[in-house]
């Protein structure tokens, strides 16, 4: 699979099954609203540090740049999905071939 098959693939997924919220950084102060996947940890998965309450979001490279994000995101920046505000705990950017194609987040809050 090449990078942009897998961004094109990410984006549809997201569009089709995602749903919107704000990134925010403090410092220095931005504010944007994208589209994610989202959901919550399942029981079995509650391993490891992760909490009942945490979840964990996929952004796609395409929604960051249409915000114009500054930089990936990274621990403490916040994420509001539908009206909760969830701390950023972890980042992991996935790429291929040197190319990012998703972001996945380790939410708490």
């Amino acid at each position: 699979m090449t990078p942009s098959g897998a961004i094109a693939m990410l984006d549809r997924q997201i569009a089709a099954h995602g749903q919107p919220v704000t990134l925010r950084r403090l410092s220095p102060a931005f504010s944007g609203d994208l589209r994610v996947f989202f959901r919550g940890y399942k029981p079995d998965e509650l391993a490891g540090g992760i909490q009942h309450g945490d979840s964990t979001a996929v952004l796609s490279p395409t929604g960051l740049d249409g915000i114009s994000f500054p930089g990936l995101p990274k621990v403490n920046d916040k994420l509001a999905v539908s009206g909760r505000v969830r701390n950023i705990q972890a980042v992991e950017p996935v790429e291929i071939d040197g190319v990012l194609v998703r972001v996945n987040l380790w939410l708490r809050g």
